[in-house]
Parts: structure tokens; C-alpha cells; sequence
């Protein structure tokens, strides 16, 4: 499951992230990084439904219901409805403007798969702005590392975007950790407090490899696309662990914890 998660994540970022640099910062994006993006989100929340129903007992003959009658399944299919109308704007050449109204489908129903599903609608739209921001800079990135050619220009562009995406995801994190984990005990005793602690380490080591990347791009330095492969495979890892972090329980203890709790149990 954490994997499947983590494809859907990537699929997400390839999609709507390289869709977005190629409208903001007008690097040349392949039109195959969108559509490997919308199969591999399609197959992540595919397998992640194949699991749900088969941990219900259930089949392939009951996904239609699931996928109407549940509040997850209305989101992965307002997701895919999203991306498919995402990915024809971009065929098709669209204006900006124009590929607003797939990307909102896209993140809202996004939203909707994990932690953000049966939630106020207040703590969703956290939930669909911190993806938002996450695939900003992790599609930036990759098609700044694939672009042909690494243009000093396109990089100047994407610093503010870049810097806004940062900014949001921080703001949307902290009010999101507050929201799952609202006990400073619950961030180190918790597998999802350690989880969440594991990503932003995550998260500062691919901000310190961003500022080698700045850096980089002002020097003329030719390593400059190492160096932006560093900084891909850092956000990578930041995916992987989003996709363990999105199918664990905020409240579950690991087993050490649970162990050593039980006894104080008993004992009361």
C-alpha cells in the first residue's frame, strides 16, 4: 500500500508538476512525462482500491459501488477526471487559463485519497494545496533535470515558484501535523510522528541541495545538472516517505512503544 501510494504521488507531480513548469516557466516538457504521469496515478490508486476491496472481502464486481458510493472512491474518480481533462488541455495546446479547471479536479480529488478522505473540508483544502505545492517543485525540478536545453533563464524563474511552493508546504505541514498530531508526544511515539519528523529531514536536505542548485545556475557551474539530479532523487525519497506517511495511522505506536506501554497498562 505505502508504495502504490507513492506512485500515485509521483504520478501526480509528473502530471500536474511538469504541466505547470511548462506554463510558468516555459521549459520544453515532453508531452510523455504527462501522460507517464496520469498512468502511473491511475495504476497507484487502482492497486490502492484492488487492496481496500480485497481487505473487504470484496472483488473487482463491487469497485463500481465502491467508487460511487464511498468518499474515496467519488475522489480517485474526480482525480482521474481531472487529470484526463488535465492532459487534453496540454495535448491540445491550451492557454494557461484553460488548464485551471482539470488541475483544481485533479488536487481536489487527490485530496481526497489518504488522510485527507472523511475530513472537514477545511482540513481537504490543506490536504489539496500542500499536494499543489509539492508537485510545484517536484515537476519543476524533474523537468529542469530532463529539459533540453537547461536554459539559465527558466531556472530564474522557477526560484520564486519554487520559494512559494516551500513556503506553503510549510504553512499547510505545520497546520496538517497539528491537525493529526496535536501533542508534542505524538510527534516522537507515534509511527507517523516519526514518519513526518523522517520527511522534513527529507525536505531540508533537498532545500540545501536547491540552494547548491542556485548557486550553481549563477556560477555557469557545469555540474549544474548533477547537481539538479541530486536534488530530484532527494524529493523522490520525499515521495516515498509521503506515500508511507498517507496509508499509517496519526495514532498508531510502534510495537517497541506498545510493548513497553502495556505493562504500566496491566499494572493500573
Amino acid at each position: 500500500m505505502p508504495l502504490l501510494a507513492a506512485l500515485a504521488f509521483l504520478g501526480l507531480s509528473l502530471l500536474l508538476g511538469t504541466t505547470l513548469a511548462l506554463a510558468a516557466l516555459d521549459v520544453p516538457v515532453r508531452l510523455r512525462l504527462p501522460t507517464l504521469g496520469l498512468t502511473l496515478l491511475a495504476l497507484g490508486w487502482a492497486g490502492q482500491v484492488a487492496v481496500t476491496l480485497g481487505a473487504l472481502g470484496l472483488g473487482w464486481a463491487d469497485a463500481p459501488a465502491f467508487l460511487t458510493d464511498t468518499l474515496t472512491g467519488r475522489a480517485v474518480l474526480t482525480g482521474l477526471l481531472g487529470g484526463a481533462l488535465l492532459l487534453a488541455a496540454r495535448v491540445a495546446g491550451a492557454p494557461a487559463p484553460l488548464l485551471l479547471p482539470g488541475a483544481l479536479l485533479l488536487v481536489w480529488g487527490a485530496s481526497g485519497v489518504g488522510h485527507g478522505a472523511g475530513h472537514t473540508l477545511g482540513v481537504r483544502a490543506l490536504h489539496a494545496a500542500h499536494l499543489t505545492a509539492m508537485s510545484a517543485w517536484v515537476g519543476g525540478v524533474l523537468a529542469l533535470t530532463v529539459a533540453r536545453p537547461l536554459a539559465a533563464r527558466a531556472a530564474a524563474r522557477f526560484t520564486p515558484l519554487a520559494a512559494g511552493s516551500v513556503a506553503v508546504l510549510a504553512v499547510t505541514g505545520l497546520l496538517l501535523g497539528a491537525e493529526h498530531l496535536p501533542t508534542l508526544a505524538e510527534w516522537t511515539g507515534t509511527r507517523y510522528g516519526q514518519t513526518l519528523l523522517l520527511k522534513l529531514a527529507l525536505v531540508a536536505l533537498a532545500l540545501g541541495a536547491a540552494t547548491l542548485v542556485r548557486r550553481a545556475f549563477a556560477g555557469r557551474d557545469r555540474r549544474v545538472r548533477t547537481l539538479l539530479a541530486r536534488e530530484a532523487l532527494l524529493l523522490l525519497a520525499v515521495l516515498g516517505v509521503t506515500g508511507v506517511l498517507s496509508t499509517t495511522d496519526p495514532h498508531e505506536h510502534p510495537p517497541q512503544a506498545t510493548l513497553r506501554a502495556a505493562p504500566a497498562r496491566s499494572s493500573g
